[in-house]
């Protein structure tokens, strides 16, 4: 369970740094890098528009990072939480660096990331799986549900012959 934890507070200190770099009076310098020929003028409103456009991203990325730090300290959380966060970086993270590279942007950097997001999923579900094991979590939302229901009568409750 501390290695989840730990997990929590790596990858929630992950996105917190991603997220603060779309803050827009760090990422208005950084336009050119993103999107390399950008045809807007700089202050413009294409390029305004871009940066404000990538600050929702980013405070999507900081309350990620802060929730993640959050469930840290709540260990039932863990479970639904490890696998959104996996989820959320096939799709949203190995899924878009694709994309991107298809479109012609940068194969190191996007390659980098695809790097970060595949350490993230493999950790996450490897350290999800040893937490499985040694506490015995039921494998299914399911079976776990089950899990944790009291039965209706117990051997106390029976009558004794």
């Amino acid at each position: 369970m501390k290695s989840l934890a730990w997990w929590c507070r790596a990858v929630g200190g992950v996105y917190l740094v991603l997220g603060t770099t779309f803050i827009p009076a760090i990422n208005t310098g950084r336009v050119e890098q993103l999107v390399p020929g950008f045809d807007g003028t700089l202050d413009g409103p294409a390029w305004q528009g871009f940066v404000d456009y990538l600050f929702m991203f980013g405070l999507e990325e900081l309350v990620l990072g802060l929730f993640l730090i959050a469930v840290s300290f709540v260990p039932r959380w863990f479970v639904p939480v490890v696998l959104l966060v996996c989820a959320l970086s096939v799709v949203r993270g190995i899924g878009h660096d694709l994309y991107m590279i298809s479109q012609g942007y940068s194969v190191v950097s996007n390659t980098i990331f695809i790097a970060l997001h595949t350490a993230i999923i493999v950790s996450g579900l490897l350290l999800l799986r040893r937490a499985r094991i040694r506490i015995g979590w039921a494998a299914t939302p399911a079976s776990s549900s089950r899990s944790r229901q009291t039965p209706a009568s117990t051997s106390a409750d029976r009558p004794r012959a």
